[in-house]
């Protein structure tokens, strides 16, 4: 999920850069430049997730609570990015034109295999509570 979501957003990146509107792309504008720096944030703080929980493992340190909320932050993120990069496109988004729609869909699927978001949120909870 963390490279579907880094690869939406430097596709966009792309787009938002070539892509213009009132005589200049629409990188310029301050709102796509807001929703391009979230993205990225999210992007980061889930990669520094990912990598938390492998060192832990690596380390042969408990991880399991590490890897479910890497999974779970990971996989709605990648959701998130993936809707924004479709409005940053506009009704392009949506074609096959551009790989973001497949980007979008296969989003969707992070949340729900390997362990859905609730199963992830019950692994991470049950060994909070001990």
């Amino acid at each position: 999920m963390l490279g579907l979501a880094q690869g939406a957003l430097d596709h966009t990146l792309r787009y938002v850069q070539q892509r213009e509107q009132f005589g200049r792309t629409i990188s310029s504008f301050q709102g796509v430049q807001f929703q391009i720096a979230e993205m990225a944030t999210e992007i980061e703080a889930a990669r520094l997730l990912v990598y938390n929980a492998a060192r832990l493992k690596v380390a042969g340190e408990p991880f399991v609570v590490k890897a479910a909320m890497a999974k779970l932050f990971a996989s709605e993120m990648a959701q998130r990015v993936a809707s924004a990069c479709i409005d940053l496109h506009g009704g392009y988004g949506f074609t096959t034109e551009y790989p973001i729609e497949k980007l979008y869909r296969d989003a969707k699927i992070g949340t729900i295999y390997e362990g859905t978001s609730n199963m992830q949120k019950q692994t991470i909870a049950k060994v909070l509570m001990r």
